[in-house]
Order: structure tokens, then sequence, then C-alpha cells
């Protein structure tokens, strides 16, 4: 009789997964440092910067709410000088619960409330996969305004990273060039996560004057040799199964759309994790089919103010814009914004199918674009010339119906668009 090739735990790993008590005590101290998170944005939310990261006048207190606070002595800390902080933040973002305010002056994060309430209807267990299945599938770099490589950068950098630990589990960070190369492979912030989840331990070295958080050795723990090790044999595995395998045929896209892969895997893990049933539910964006209106700048002392449908395709706002400015349509063009999760959306010009990964102009509709009074879109047209339009949202599916679209203001002289 053939084998048929799949993947299981072992012995061992099966009894380590099913003796965990995310109740009454959940690897590392990631539930308990996120909801202290939560309950200090509250319903008032926090003020964040214009890139919208955490505002520098907050960390210190986020910090102290923590399990394990850091003790910095730098003159200036931002976001990123707190490396638990910053992981906290990007699985706030890339679970839906957080988001950003932009309807005032000042933008706030804020907590979605029916993610919220969905996160709050999940128990130990549900919510720790619901944080690693954020980060592991969702998450990306530019969330907390690093450079972003692609797709799944997260995840590929954090597995390559553990196989570099020798055998005995154990990696000392000897040298400075050594501790340099942390900030950036795999990142402060990710192993900062591979802490608070409890897959790691680090000891930090002693604070300097001058200086941030500086890991001087790190462990993997058994959790961690069981989740990891586990996770990189399945990619592995599934990534090219042998002939009658029952593993499902992943393909090297979901390295970088990693979000499947998770959802995959977890069928072999969630039969070991006592009471995980449920995910973490974020509702779909609701179609607004109303009348948007938008301000087009094209620098600060030109702009246009323009009504247009929530049913009419992007591309004829492309030309309604173009139009208003004098630009002709010659050339191609890209909308760009940053969605829920704070990742950027693009959406191409339509002569684009075929060479594009992206969504097409005259393929997405202005009210499938979850819009919100004072978010931002770029609009970049003439791939050569560079002209950045930016788009303001004013008003989203409100006021009087209209049947075409149309410049209701305008402000300053268009520049022209050849110089001559």
């Amino acid at each position: 009789m053939k084998t048929v090739q799949t993947f299981a735990w072992t012995p061992a790993q099966t009894r380590l997964l099913e003796a965990q008590d995310f109740e009454r005590r959940a690897p590392g101290t990631i539930l308990q440092d996120f909801e202290a998170l939560l309950s200090l944005i509250g319903d008032e939310g926090l003020p964040v910067t214009p890139a919208h990261l955490l505002a520098m006048n907050c960390l210190e207190t986020i910090n102290r709410a923590l399990t394990q606070p850091l003790e910095l002595r730098l003159k200036r800390a931002m976001q990123k000088s707190y490396p638990h902080i910053n992981g906290l933040y990007l699985l706030l973002r890339a679970t839906g619960i957080g988001r950003i305010d932009t309807q005032s002056k000042k933008p706030r994060l804020k907590l979605d409330p029916p993610v919220l309430d969905s996160w709050r209807s999940l128990n130990g267990a549900e919510r720790y996969f619901a944080l690693l299945k954020a980060w592991w599938g969702r998450a990306r770099e530019e969330i907390i305004g690093e450079r972003e490589f692609g797709g799944g950068e997260i995840l590929l950098k954090t597995l390559d990273f553990i196989e570099q630990f020798p055998n005995t589990g154990i990696l000392a960070v000897e040298t400075p060039q050594d501790a340099e190369m942390l900030r950036y492979y795999p990142g402060l912030h990710n192993l900062a996560l591979l802490e608070l989840f409890g897959l790691l331990e680090i000891r930090a070295q002693p604070p300097a004057e001058g200086q941030g958080w500086r890991p001087a050795w790190m462990r993997l723990t058994d959790w961690g040799k069981v989740l990891l090790g586990g996770y990189a044999d399945f990619i592995q595995r599934s990534l090219a199964p042998a002939a009658g395998s029952a593993l499902p045929t992943l393909g090297f896209a979901t390295l970088f759309e990693p979000w499947d892969g998770f959802e995959q895997w977890s069928r072999f893990v969630r039969p070991h994790i006592q009471g995980w049933q449920k995910d973490l539910d974020i509702p779909a964006p609701l179609f607004q089919p109303g009348p948007h209106v938008f301000k087009v700048a094209l620098g600060a002392e030109c702009w246009r103010r323009i009504a247009i449908r929530g049913d009419s395709i992007l591309a004829e706002l492309a030309a309604t814009i173009l139009d208003a400015f004098h630009f002709d349509h010659d050339h191609l063009y890209c909308f760009s914004y940053k969605d829920r999760f704070g990742r950027t959306i693009e959406i191409d010009h339509p002569y684009v199918a075929g060479d594009s990964d992206h969504p097409l102009a005259d393929e997405v509709k202005v009210g499938d674009v979850p819009l919100s009074e004072g978010m931002r879109i770029g609009f970049l047209y003439d791939f050569g010339d560079q002209w950045e339009f930016e788009i303001e949202t004013e008003r989203v599916n409100a006021g009087p119906a209209i049947k075409k679209p149309r410049v209701i203001e305008k402000y300053g002289k268009a520049p022209k668009q050849y110089g001559w």
C-alpha cells in the first residue's frame, strides 16, 4: 500500500500543544500586553503622528503598562525605540481592531467597535491565534513605517532567522555588528513579538546611555520549537508535496501572500488546541453608492473640488481630474490608498491589464473603496513626469444625487502639463 505523505505532529509535540491552558497562562505575555494597550486606547483613542504612528507623548505611558516595561536611556524615544510597543501596534492594525480616525483635524488611533466586539467574544486560545494569524498572515512592515520589500516579508524573515539558531537553541549576540543586524533582520519589533508570544526567551543587555533595547542572547522555548518548527516544516512540505500527498499544494505565492498558508496550517493545529473554535471576524466594507466629494490638489496653490457618484468607476474619476486640470489622457496612472490595516493598495490604469497584479481602474467603483471623511488618496499620473495629485475625501455617500461627475469649485491656475 502506498504511503500518503501528510503533515503530522510527533507525540511530544502533540502533548505540548494539548497541554497549553490559554485561559490561565498563555505562552508569553502577548494577551496581557495587548489587553493593556486596548485599555489605554479606550473610547477616546490615542494621538498619532501624520504618518499614523503613536505620538511620542503617550509611548512611556504604554511602556509602563506592559508586563515588562523597558528602561530606555534615549533623549528622544520614538515608537520604534520601544520594539514591544511597535510590535503590539503592528498587531493592533493588522487585526483590524485598531483604525485611524481621519475625520478630526488631528488623526487618532481608535478601536473599531464591530471588530472589538468580535475580539471580546473570543476565549484565550482564540485570541492568541487571532494575533498570531494577523502577524504571520497579514502584517506588513509598511504598517509601522518601515521599508517594504514585498508581501510575506515578515514571515519569511522570521522563519529564516530561526533557522540560523545553532542546535543548542541559543543564539548569542556577540558583536556590535550582530546587534546592528538585528534591527533589520528580522527587525527588533519581530524579535519583541517572538518574545511576547512565548516563542523566544530573550535576555537584554543592561541599558546604556544613548542606547535602546539590545538583546544579549536568545533561546528558543519548547513552545517556539513546536510552533515555528512545525510551521516551517508544513510550508516546506506543502511547496512541493510528493505524489499522493494529502497536503495542500500552496505554491511559492503563499510565501508572499501568506494568509492562505496560515489558514491551511491551522487545520493541523486547531484540533490540538483546547477551545479554539472561532476566529476574529472583520466585517466586509459596505458599498457606498451615493455622491462623493473630493478636494484634488496639485501643490498647495492649485486645487479642484469634484463631485462624483459612488457607482462611477475610478477610470471616470481619473478622467474628471485630468480634465479639471486641463491635462491630456495620453499617459498611465495609478491610484493608491491605505486600507484599514495600514497597507498600501494600488489600482492601476486599465491599459496595464495582464502586466499588473493590482486591480484596474475600470473594474473598481468609487464606492468600492472603503473611504471615510478626511481619508487621502494618491493619484500619480504620467510615470515619466510624475504628476502627483493628492485627493482628500471630504464627503462620502451624502448629499443630493448627481448624474455625472462635475467640478464644483476651482482654486488656482493649473500648471502647464508639458511646460510650454
